[in-house]
């Protein structure tokens, strides 16, 4: 059997069904599977971080000024949105106007589901108008004029992430409550934060590996390679979603299908064969190289299963043409 690869067990049902809906023979075996995660950190005092830390310690020295700021002024309610707005002012406003546009874009899209269809006529008619008028229909773009990629929302909503959890992490190490009391818990805080253990020369005592498993079930596929040059019938779509899945089956289909077929004399030694193993298709742009030689003998068993060739020593003959 072919192997395909390891999924979760929703992505394994889904391509067994492209699989299946193709004609291939498809076989699945459920395992368990560990995965791990190393995390190194640094615990102790706010004085200590900054000696080992140098430059990073001093971010790290500002983020406690600006929470024993925010705490002298905030409560649970509002805690929150003042230490943002005292760590990073244009992180929030850089927020702000990302909610806008996400609620701009929302009401946008329930008006036009709420409006009456209107036939051909009438649209052609009312964009005929607007733009006898030189009017452009207002889109959330171009009222909002946001000028944020995708990368730079994603990098502000974990940079808001890293400072909650900054502040989350600081309340449970010294005992502090929003609201109560902080007294002196804020001066020389303990903090713990994540470090590479490559940044140091010498690696500080204070120092911890973390290691995290995570157990999970996988599900393996396994296609029987006599079924890949069924590979052709597989959906656009299964290409679209699993493009190595597919480009694997392909090939392995092309070169069973080349081996498959009888030679002239319908008879062929054995090194032969090997040599027949490899293959190479071009056209005007692309070449594809399918290499096999080393599994020879278990593409011979392949063949000689699928009834089209018997093998008897280092001699090989097909049973048709």
């Amino acid at each position: 059997m072919f192997y395909l690869g390891e999924y979760d067990e929703e992505t394994a049902k889904e391509i067994r069904d492209y699989l299946d809906e193709a004609g291939l023979k498809v076989e699945t075996r459920s395992c368990l599977v560990m995965d791990n995660d190393t995390i190194f950190t640094i615990k102790d005092k706010l004085s200590v971080v900054k000696e080992l830390l140098k430059e990073d310690g001093e971010e790290y020295g500002r983020s406690i000024s600006v929470l024993k700021s925010a705490l002298a002024q905030a409560t649970p309610e509002n805690f929150d949105e003042i230490f943002l707005k005292e760590l990073d002012p244009q992180m929030v406003e850089t927020r702000d106007k990302i909610l806008a546009f996400s609620k701009a874009v929302k009401s946008q899209d329930q008006m036009v589901v709420d409006q009456e269809p209107k036939n051909q006529e009438s649209l052609d008619q009312e964009a005929s108008d607007q733009e006898a008028q030189g009017q452009q229909n207002p889109t959330p773009e171009k009222e909002d004029a946001l000028e944020f990629s995708a990368d730079e929302w994603l990098d502000n909503a974990i940079s808001i992430s890293k400072a909650r959890t900054f502040a989350r992490m600081v309340f449970d190490l010294n005992g502090i409550k929003i609201g109560e009391a902080v007294e002196n818990k804020l001066d020389d805080p303990i903090i713990e934060i994540k470090v590479d253990p490559n940044d140091f020369e010498i690696e500080p005592e204070q120092m911890k590996c973390n290691i995290h498993f995570y157990l999970d079930k996988s599900v393996v596929i396994f296609v029987d390679e006599f079924t890949t040059p069924l590979a052709s019938e597989l959906d656009d779509e299964f290409w679209d979603e699993y493009p190595s899945e597919a480009q694997s089956l392909k090939s392995l289909g092309l070169l069973i299908e080349k081996l498959a077929m009888s030679p002239s004399s319908r008879k062929m030694d054995f090194a032969e064969f090997v040599e027949e193993c490899n293959m190479t298709l071009e056209d005007k742009s692309d070449i594809l190289n399918v290499y096999g030689e080393d599994v020879a003998e278990d593409l011979a068993r392949i063949l000689e299963k699928g009834g089209v060739l018997k093998r008897k020593g280092d001699r090989l003959k097909w049973k048709s043409s």
